[in-house]
């Protein structure tokens, strides 16, 4: 009965995640931070946000450790490995917000926020576009786009 009332209210929430209204296309850098079920890993992928709403974000990455695995073989799926929890940062806006990962494909990771952002801030960052005086470059490089015990956070 338990896990049939945990489908039904993931289901809603994935319906409503969908149904959120104006999704702004975006070309802004960000980084999620996600944290392995059952394990004491995590990364901090950086990649893009390639579109935002107020409940949430697409984000893009070419360098998930998944990306290069057939995992169908291997029994699981990257969304059986990764925690729902995450955290998402948002360097050219200076946000930071909690969330719930809510798909997960080979470069994609949709994530849901845990408070929605206001529609202005939405649209802010849909305008933000890379430039010659805007760039992201991560100041420790090697803590991210690489799998590593919790410790190292």
């Amino acid at each position: 009965m338990e896990v049939a009332r945990a489908a039904a209210a993931k289901e809603a929430s994935n319906a409503y995640n969908r149904n959120s209204g104006v999704r702004y296309s975006a070309n802004c850098p960000g980084i999620v931070e996600l944290t392995f079920v059952n394990r004491k890993l995590y990364i901090a992928l950086t990649g893009a946000i390639v579109n935002i709403s107020v409940t949430g974000c697409l984000f893009s990455n070419k360098t998930t450790p998944w990306s290069t695995i057939d995992l169908g073989k291997a029994g699981d799926s990257a969304f059986d490995l990764i925690d729902e929890d995450c955290h998402i940062y948002i360097p050219w806006a200076n946000i930071h917000r909690k969330g719930k990962v809510r798909r997960v494909g080979a470069y994609i990771i949709g994530v849901e926020f845990a408070k929605p952002v206001t529609e202005d801030l939405a649209k802010y960052i849909a305008r933000l576009e890379p430039n010659s005086a805007l760039h992201f470059r991560p100041r420790d490089a090697r803590k991210y786009n690489r799998i590593l015990p919790l410790g190292h956070k």
